[in-house]
């Protein structure tokens, strides 16, 4: 098993980048938002990697993170979910994106990532909330908050505010034991002034 590698950034494209370790060249396949913040060719670069063993080929992929590591392997596991959809997922959302995403049942944010459709992006959800949600979202009141949640988020988005742009601020409050008090328009109020601060840092 191939865990990481730490060369000389050789080449890239659209896909893939060439990394030169002590003279060998080794082809990494990575997202788009990884292709982007590469350091200039010639420069030193370091990846977690992840080996895929095919019928007629190995590929490797990489990652700056620990977390896109852990987040690719999750989505390897999931049944239709290979790893070309999983790059684009990565391409799109950060892990904790992607996590909140999952724990708020945001299946309208996932659609948005080219190659997942409504029903992948319900098989998500299902095969993935369990596994994400309840360290996320966990706490006293559980099934009473997740209802409050829900209609908080639903009433933000008819305000016009987009369901990740609001999620981490409702999932703080949650945590904080502020969602049960069963009234939405002092939330939604909660929400935004948390927004406007988070702002303003």
């Amino acid at each position: 098993m191939i865990a990481f590698l730490r060369g000389t950034l050789f080449e890239f494209n659209e896909e893939s980048i060439i990394i030169d370790v002590n003279g060998r060249g080794y082809e990494v396949f990575t997202h788009s938002r990884s292709l982007a913040a590469l350091p200039a060719q010639g420069s030193e670069i370091f990846l977690y990697t992840f080996l895929q063993v095919l019928d007629n080929e190995f590929k490797l992929y990489g990652f700056l993170s620990r977390p896109e590591l852990a987040l690719f392997r999750l989505l390897m596991g999931v049944s239709g979910i290979g790893a070309r959809a999983a790059l684009n997922i990565l391409s799109i959302m950060d892990p904790e994106q992607f996590y909140y995403a999952i724990a708020g049942g945001d299946e309208k944010s996932l659609t948005k990532i080219p190659g997942i459709g409504k029903k992948t992006a319900q098989r998500l959800c299902f095969e993935l909330r369990e596994k994400i949600s309840k360290p996320l979202v966990e706490t006293t009141g559980q099934e009473a908050g997740e209802h409050i949640m829900a209609d908080v988020l639903e009433a933000l988005e008819t305000l016009g505010y987009s369901r990740m742009e609001v999620l981490p601020v409702v999932m703080e409050l949650r945590d904080a034991g502020q969602l049960q008090n069963n009234n939405v328009e002092q939330i939604i109020k909660q929400v935004l002034k948390n927004q406007a601060m988070r702002m303003k840092k």
